[in-house]
């Protein structure tokens, strides 16, 4: 017991760290999870992009209604607006980026519109794209789109008003003015019509109940949030472990405990299962603190499966008994309080991008994901996957496979404290140079 209190004040004179790792990377990770807890929302079934300004210059007069007609057409797709047609407005226009597109019909289009009818090129407008964006070039397609079908209605037409005059009337008729504009109209008015021309739906067909359920979206942000606990639950037990072991493992502390009736090994014990049950009300702590970022941002914790919250419980509660087990190591080591620092940080980074937390394995490069199979954070994230069903486990929730990943990560701790205990043993065989200086000074 007294050994139990003498960790837990060794703790407290050191809670800067505490502060800092727990507390404040703690929230900076909680910020990481709120933030993919809030977009892990349906995104709905439309998408509408900005559409393309468009301005039509009409130079013809109004004949044929070829400008107006056009304006409706494209009024579907794009922004119509009126631009003066004037040299120094046109250019003012294009230059400010004011429009993506201007489109000029130009004086006589109707009538070699009509001309071309029966045979011939078509003719073309004069069109002005801006030079920012390639928008205006899109909408300039659905210009040539519009003519295209004027021309081949205005075909249609003039060839059916003509049929049965004369045996080869189609091919020598000259379509009207009015057929012009009935056939620019009628072609304005298809964009309308959504029996000719539908609306782009999205198919559910293929989308099945488990992707759109509310019990799948609270597993992927619990499991997500949980993730997070990585990073300072690793850089906060393998700092504190390590000071821990570092204090108890002091010249004139390690001489009083020797003295001891006690055997060390046994103190030993009750110092590692103190910071391992610290460890453990750490990972209850990020568990509370995980359901109520889930309630705040609208998840309902209740709709997760319990077989799959046990296992990721258990799952954390190894992985901090690991980070215990690593600090443990350094503390055998008796590395100084910076060089326990720069380790643990410089390991939780490396650990933490590996590991697929940040980033998705499938975005991460092959050597990062082969290097993340030789560290405990990757194995951690697997673990959580297949114990929830989510992220690399395709096949759902799978325990065998959860077992062995979660196998794998305790194997990090086994091989953690047999390390450490092999290296305190060979330090206790060969006395430190400080020890010789003490021996020699009683002496003399």
């Amino acid at each position: 017991m007294n050994t139990c209190k003498a960790t837990l004040r060794v703790l407290a004179a050191h809670r800067l760290y505490v502060i800092i790792y727990l507390v404040f990377i703690g929230i900076m990770m909680f910020a990481i999870s709120w933030s993919a807890l809030t977009s892990n929302t349906d995104v709905g079934d439309s998408y509408e992009p900005r559409k393309p300004v468009v301005a039509v210059v009409d130079r013809d007069r109004g004949r044929g209604d070829i400008a107006v007609a056009m304006q409706d057409y494209l009024r579907a797709d794009n922004e119509i607006i009126t631009v003066e047609d004037d040299p120094e407005a046109l250019q003012q226009a294009v230059a400010s980026n004011y429009v993506d597109l201007i489109v000029i019909v130009p004086h006589g289009y109707a009538d070699a519109l009509i001309a071309s009818a029966g045979h011939g090129e078509p003719p073309a407008v004069e069109t002005i794209t801006s030079y920012t964006s390639g928008a205006g070039a899109m909408a300039s397609m659905g210009v040539n789109g519009f003519l295209s079908l004027t021309r081949t209605t205005l075909i249609g037409e003039s060839a059916e008003a003509t049929a049965g005059v004369t045996e080869d009337a189609t091919s020598t008729a000259v379509p009207t003015v009015d057929q012009l504009a009935e056939a620019a109209k009628s072609v304005a008015d298809v964009v309308d019509d959504p029996s000719v021309n539908p609306a782009i739906a999205v198919d559910h067909a293929d989308r099945t109940a488990e992707d759109t359920s509310s019990t799948n979206l609270a597993a992927m942000g619990f499991g997500t949030t949980m993730k997070t606990a990585l990073y300072p639950l690793l850089l906060a037990m393998v700092v504190c472990t390590a000071l821990v072991t570092g204090v108890f493992n002091a010249g004139e502390t390690k001489r009083r405990l020797d003295a001891s009736p006690q055997r060390s090994s046994s103190l030993g014990m009750q110092r590692m299962a103190t910071m391992g049950a610290f460890s453990l009300v750490v990972a209850i702590g990020y568990l509370i603190i995980a359901f109520a970022l889930m309630l705040a941002a609208g998840h309902d914790p209740f709709l997760l499966p319990p077989a799959g919250v046990a296992m990721t419980v258990c799952t954390t509660g190894v992985y901090a008994l690991m980070a215990v087990a690593c600090g443990f190591l350094l503390g055998e080591c008796g590395v100084s309080e910076t060089m326990a620092n720069g380790i643990a940080n410089v390991f939780g980074l490396l650990t933490l991008f590996t590991s697929g937390t940040m980033l998705p394995l499938s975005m991460m490069p092959e050597v990062m994901i082969t290097v993340g199979k030789f560290l405990p954070g990757s194995w951690y994230c697997q673990t959580i996957d297949h114990a929830l069903g989510i992220g690399t486990a395709a096949a759902g929730v799978s325990v065998g496979d959860w077992a062995s990943c979660l196998g794998l990560v305790a194997l990090f701790g086994v091989a953690f404290i047999c390390l450490g205990l092999g290296v305190g043993r060979f330090r206790r065989s060969r006395p430190a140079t400080g020890g010789a200086a003490v021996t020699q000074l009683a002496e003399s």
